[in-house]
């Protein structure tokens, strides 16, 4: 396969797993940062080869060839996001930049071997999943976004999505990663913001557009 296929099945998977709904070829373009022209002459091709279910004005939904693709990539890309960080004690944006990189050019044998390494691991950094070889998704039981936990509630933080560097500067300016504990203050219905308090008693407001890439567990 090639870098484009590779990343075009692995994003349909993942804009369907983060969405929970099916991937139109608008939204598909926005997040490749590709035409909707280019997003459908790729579908076409490979609706012919059988990865994806491609019909005209349609969702675009894998098959189970191109679902065995996609999950092959992500496998490795988050295998390597936790090698960069665990190993090499890389900051979590850049393990993610060369994740993007090294996914596409390793052997599955050399993959096997830095998850053995790694203890088999069931999380990335990120606290993402990470697929097993036969397709096995790990449960993210009790994973919640932030917004779903009530005022006056503590979790703690499971998941962070890493988007882009603003993403992964917000995150250090406040402090936010993967296991610290916060409590919902309170909830802002005018603009979708939460007040949040981290340990210690300092409180701060944290942005819908922030607080939709926090992912916890209520405590």
């Amino acid at each position: 396969m090639s870098v484009s296929v590779d990343n075009f099945l692995k994003n349909v998977y993942l804009l369907n797993q983060e969405t929970g709904s099916p991937v139109t070829s608008s939204h598909l373009a926005g997040r490749l940062e590709i035409s909707v022209a280019a997003v459908t002459d790729m579908a076409r091709k490979l609706g012919a080869q059988g990865l994806l279910d491609y019909r005209p004005y349609k969702a675009l939904t894998l098959m189970p060839a191109g679902k065995e693709v996609a999950l092959k990539i992500v496998r490795k890309h988050r295998l390597w996001e936790l090698f960069l960080y665990e190993v090499l004690k890389m900051d979590l944006m850049s393990v993610h930049e060369e994740a993007e990189k090294l996914e596409h050019h390793t052997s599955d044998d050399l993959m096997e071997h830095i998850n053995r390494f790694l203890g088999h691991p069931d999380f990335d950094p990120h606290g993402d999943p990470i697929p097993g070889i036969g397709g096995r998704i790990p449960s993210e039981k009790g994973v919640v976004l932030l917004r779903e936990i009530g005022e006056e509630e503590a979790c703690i933080v499971a998941k962070l999505r890493y988007r882009n560097a603003e993403t992964s500067e917000m995150y250090d300016r406040f402090g936010l990663k993967k296991g610290i504990r916060l409590k919902v203050v309170r909830m802002f219905p005018f603009d979708g913001s939460i007040e949040v308090e981290f340990p210690g008693g300092r409180e701060v407001v944290l942005s819908e557009k922030l607080a939709q890439n926090i992912f916890c567990i209520k405590q």
